[in-house]
């Protein structure tokens, strides 16, 4: 039996069905996940907010989700894929609700220098805290991430975060990618991708900022080393947003204003210039470009140019840290041209048995698909992460951090309950705390803790979040 399995796979692999070289390299596993817990999170707005949420926004969720993870790895092809859906109980009102989770990685290289990467992100529910954590999960836990400059932020082709501002509304939402890099030289890649995402919320008919959207986005990059110093890279992005018109039922009927129409392009444009000056060392510069055109001529296009200077820096192999900044300048369609300047300081610090991270960064910046259609904003954000593993067994970990966006020129006016939202600050503070604990091999037991305080015009309030979690997670095959 043996012998005819060998001789199976040998004629497959001269008939070409199979390459002979991969005959005996693929690698098969499947995880099977139950979790179990208990979601409290409990939103006291301030006396002053005139949100159209309720003054005491409450949550008690019992919740089992069950996960199946595979993956199928072969030496020059990658297949993951991870699938939960999570049965939620709520306690308050007596109803239940039944969320999906869904996530798909497929890469394929062609050839040595040749890569195709295809991926999926699908969620359902009414927790944008929840999927912005997992959106950014690996699928399959323990792989190793690519090492990235403390200072670079999230690659352009990163599925863009909801804002939880407006609590939990239930909601499905789809990030599909595909992207292919071809390297010619060594570190120099040029490569073209293509993102479409979709944000649909269940139930749309309040006067809010919400609105749902089909986003298209196509991404050109190219980077070439000169030398053992020399390097540069260019980035390019188109991004068209189609937005939902509300219905009419929204709107007051007492009011006079015109609902914007909020379908939108974006241009994105950056040039690096990357300079290794000694093995620990490396300064760059950099020039960046964002522009924003409304469909709609009565509100107001603009632009960003940012121009940067900035040293990376490796104190050690555990420490590290990033220092950037330049000028700025804003100019609009209508009115002023606005100039200021960006920054940026971070620093990761790793010991034996913990993980130390901090940055704050200060710059113009656009979010025109959190939600909340935020548009251009001066945003100061500043961020705390500290780990420790007492334990083989045991794991604690500390968040915090601080963000004040000053918008000026927000996305479009939807009803009348946004015309105080032309210019104003939104200043969120936030805090938390987890503890992790494996046992019996297959278990894990974690609470968090999480507090947030959120202050902008008619929406200010704060919140204390709970999370119990047991999770039993095992092999089930390996192959």
């Amino acid at each position: 039996m043996g012998n005819l399995k060998h001789t199976g796979a040998a004629l497959l692999a001269l008939t070409g069905l199979l390459p002979a070289g991969d005959v005996w390299a693929r690698q098969n596993i499947m995880i099977g996940e139950l979790s179990i817990g208990y979601d409290f999170q409990d939103r006291n707005y301030k006396q002053g907010s005139t949100s159209v949420n309720s003054d005491s926004e409450n949550t008690r969720n019992l919740f089992a989700s069950p996960r199946v993870r595979l993956s199928s790895r072969d030496v020059s092809d990658l297949l993951e894929f991870t699938y939960a859906p999570t049965f939620t109980y709520d306690d308050i009102d007596s109803s239940h609700f039944v969320g999906h989770d869904l996530g798909l990685l497929a890469e394929k290289n062609i050839n040595r220098n040749w890569l195709v990467r295809a991926t999926d992100s699908y969620f359902k529910g009414e927790d944008p805290v929840a999927d912005n954590e997992r959106r950014g999960a690996a699928i399959i836990p323990g792989g190793v991430e690519p090492v990235t400059s403390i200072g670079a932020g999230p690659p352009a082709d990163a599925p863009r975060e909801l804002s939880d501002i407006d609590g939990r509304q239930r909601y499905w939402r789809n990030d599909f990618g595909l992207s292919t890099d071809y390297t010619y030289a060594q570190d120099s890649v040029v490569g073209v991708g293509y993102n479409f995402g979709v944000l649909r919320y269940d139930d749309n008919g309040v006067a809010n900022n919400e609105s749902d959207y089909d986003r298209h986005e196509g991404i050109g990059r190219l980077s070439y080393r000169f030398n053992a110093q020399w390097q540069a890279e260019t980035e390019v992005s188109y991004v068209k947003g189609i937005y939902d018109e509300p219905s009419s039922s929204v709107l007051p009927s007492s009011s006079a204003l015109n609902v914007a129409n909020e379908d939108l392009e974006e241009y994105h444009g950056r040039i690096r210039a990357n300079y290794s000056w000694r093995p620990h060392d490396v300064y760059f510069g950099e020039y960046s470009y964002a522009e924003t055109v409304y469909e709609d001529e009565s509100l107001n296009n603009s632009t960003i140019h940012e121009f940067t200077l900035g040293w990376n820096h490796d104190f050690s192999p555990r420490l590290r840290m990033t220092l950037s900044g330049g000028p700025s300048l804003v100019t609009f369609e209508e009115g002023d041209d606005e100039t200021g300047y960006n920054a940026y300081a971070g620093l990761i610090y790793t010991f034996q048995q913990a993980t130390l991270s901090a940055s704050t960064s200060y710059g113009y910046e656009y979010d025109n698909f959190d939600g909340l259609q935020s548009g251009l904003s001066k945003t100061w954000r500043s961020e705390l992460g500290y780990s420790y593993r007492f334990t083989p067994e045991l794991e604690a970990s500390f968040t915090a951090g601080y963000e004040r966006s000053d918008y000026e020129q927000p996305g479009g006016i939807t009803t009348a309950f946004d015309s105080d939202r032309l210019n104003y600050t939104r200043e969120t503070y936030d805090a938390g705390l987890t503890v992790g604990y494996g046992f019996l091999r297959y278990y894990t037991l974690a609470a968090s803790y999480r507090y947030a305080d959120n202050s902008e015009p008619g929406d200010n309030y704060d919140e204390h979040r709970v999370l119990l979690t047991l999770t039993a997670a095992h092999e089930i095959f390996r192959w």
